[in-house]
């Protein structure tokens, strides 16, 4: 059902105007005259922006054939070890070297001896001339270039690889090597079917592609069919679903029915080798908020999604189906970690839940990258449990329970510290709410009688209470008893409860007896303290401390000239 659905993206969004073309960036346009005569070698690449690097423009070139570590010719459109027989690294030798230009040379020799094109003959007559590859070569040894650029070339002006008789040409030998008369396992039709799909760059995996179906060993064969056979698909499908996937992975992917305008991003990148890609039947404004709140929520969109239930402005996206794959690459093969589907509707509905969850105050609601990172050493994304980022996103999208990973390494991450940041406060609160179904305010909450919440308010006021009497001490209480007042707070607060007696001792009688009244509004009706808190009850702990501590009232309240700010 999934590659049915991709194949009709790829329709809709016209990905396949031409299916045996596909966009791709040519970073050199080699023109040749009669004769094959070298006139020049032109750079394709513009920087689009103050600070970014060139880029190279993207053209539509036949179809890449999709090598592995095999030498294999693309058709007119290739890197310089095909089309002049060098490589600016030096790692191919002169013999394998020449065997790939000679590939090459084959595919345009057969293209001009079927067609007659005048265009191909001058490429043809360039490819053959010695010296006048040498030119080329001479000319772009000044320049700097890198081995996995592509090179196209131009005649009298045009694109030798866009001329029609070419395009039709390629079409009709591309299509000669489908094979077998099986039924599509995607659109049903009875015909040839492909040998090998098209590849599909999907980050982790090789940089040359990976393909979806394969079967490359006796032991993923059955019934006696060979290699693809056993997943039959037609050309035509092979091309939509794989187009359209590039299109989702790729971040710039021109738009067909608007040139020099490209197709709004459709994925997010949750590590390095994991990518989630998403759409829709219809589109919604919806999926741009989705691709954006992994790095950099739109504050103006969350708003309107926040307040469309108070202003009535609902969707009516109830039929609109969403779509969402989690993938992953490796160095041979491509992996669908998850294929989940819901309604447009259900979507808006469980991001505006995740939004309200993560609120822990006035502020700009935070990035996903960011609420991650703070559970692991060094905020390293790298860092992150196999899977979790993957888990989380798909939690968030189709508003399931959050792995208890993501709590227990918040919660580990707080002992380790010794603090609760911003992230892990919204964390531990986005948890709550979604796992436990427990109504956690957005701020402070003096009516939260749970005994994990108090305690950590408790630990909060302590520590104004010490920072008042010392004064900026090295070594505050929750440097030294956080990990052991979260998790054993019976051996630990009856002491720092009696070491407040004594800092209140010191201080000013006004600001002395509102610490105290502070301690007693807390711990009021609390008759011991726990011997132990469960892994949700430290959670708890850690917001009601980071809410105490950082409430909008706490610096007046303090007195101490900013203690209630939150650190940077």
């Amino acid at each position: 059902m999934i590659l049915e659905k991709l194949c009709e993206l790829s329709r809709r969004e016209g990905l396949l105007a031409n299916p045996d073309y596909e966009p791709k960036p040519v970073a050199w346009i080699i023109a040749v005259g009669d004769d094959g005569a070298f006139l020049d070698v032109v750079p394709t690449a513009a920087t689009e922006a103050p600070g970014k690097r060139p880029r190279a423009k993207t053209f539509s070139v036949p179809r890449r054939v999709g090598r592995t570590s095999a030498a294999i010719a693309d058709f007119l459109v290739d890197k310089s070890e095909y089309v002049l027989g060098v490589e600016p690294e030096g790692k191919r030798s002169t013999k394998d070297l020449q065997q790939r230009q000679e590939l090459f040379r084959q595919k345009v020799r057969a293209a001009r001896q079927a067609t007659g094109v005048a265009a191909l003959d001058a490429v043809q007559a360039f490819l053959e001339s010695g010296a006048q590859r040498e030119r080329a070569v001479q000319r772009l040894s000044a320049a700097a270039y890198v081995s996995n650029d592509l090179f196209a070339f131009q005649y009298r002006g045009e694109l030798v690889h866009d001329l029609p008789e070419v395009q039709a040409y390629f079409s009709v030998s591309r299509r000669a090597n489908a094979e077998g008369g099986s039924q599509c396992l995607i659109c049903g039709g009875t015909g040839p079917t492909v040998d090998k799909h098209p590849s599909v760059k999907i980050p982790g995996g090789t940089t040359s592609g990976i393909a979806l179906v394969s079967f490359n060993s006796d032991a993923f064969e059955s019934y006696g069919l060979l290699r693809n056979e056993n997943a039959p698909v037609c050309r035509d499908c092979s091309d939509a679903y794989t187009t359209a996937l590039t299109r989702l992975l790729s971040e710039r992917y021109p738009d067909p029915r608007h040139v020099g305008e490209t197709l709004p991003k459709r994925f997010v990148r949750l590590s390095p080798d994991t990518t989630a890609v998403f759409w829709a039947d219809e589109e919604a404004t919806v999926l741009d908020l989705l691709t954006s709140f992994f790095e950099a929520p739109q504050v103006e969109s969350v708003g309107e999604l926040l307040e469309a239930p108070r202003k009535g402005r609902m969707t009516a996206g109830m039929s609109n189906r969403f779509y969402c794959l989690i993938l992953s690459g490796g160095q041979g093969r491509a992996v669908l970690r998850g294929m989940h589907t819901g309604t447009v509707a259900e979507l808006e509905e469980n991001m505006r839940a995740y939004f309200e969850s993560i609120a822990i105050g006035s502020e700009a609601p935070l990035p996903l990258w960011r609420l991650l990172a703070s559970v692991v050493l060094q905020g390293k994304l790298e860092n992150l449990p196999p899977g979790l980022a993957s888990d989380v996103f798909v939690a968030i999208v189709f508003g399931t329970r959050y792995p208890q990973t993501l709590l227990a390494r918040g919660v580990e991450r707080c002992r380790a510290e010794q603090k609760v940041t911003r992230e892990r406060g919204a964390l531990m609160r986005s948890y709550l709410i979604r796992n436990l179904e427990w109504e956690v305010s957005v701020g402070l909450d003096k009516n939260n009688l749970q005994p994990g919440y108090r305690l950590g308010r408790l630990m909060a006021v302590l520590e104004r209470i010490q920072g008042a009497a010392q004064k900026n001490p090295n070594k505050t209480i929750v440097d030294r008893y956080y990990g052991a007042a979260s998790t054993r707070p019976g051996t630990v607060f009856p002491r720092l409860v009696a070491l407040a007696q004594h800092h209140l001792a010191k201080l000013e009688t006004g600001l002395g007896v509102f610490f105290h009244r502070q301690m007693g509004e807390v711990m009021d009706s609390m008759k011991e303290f726990p011997a132990t808190l469960s892994l949700e009850e430290q959670g708890l702990f850690a917001l009601g401390y980071y809410q105490q501590r950082f409430s909008k009232t706490a610096k007046a309240e303090d007195g101490d000239g900013g203690a209630g700010e939150e650190e940077a």
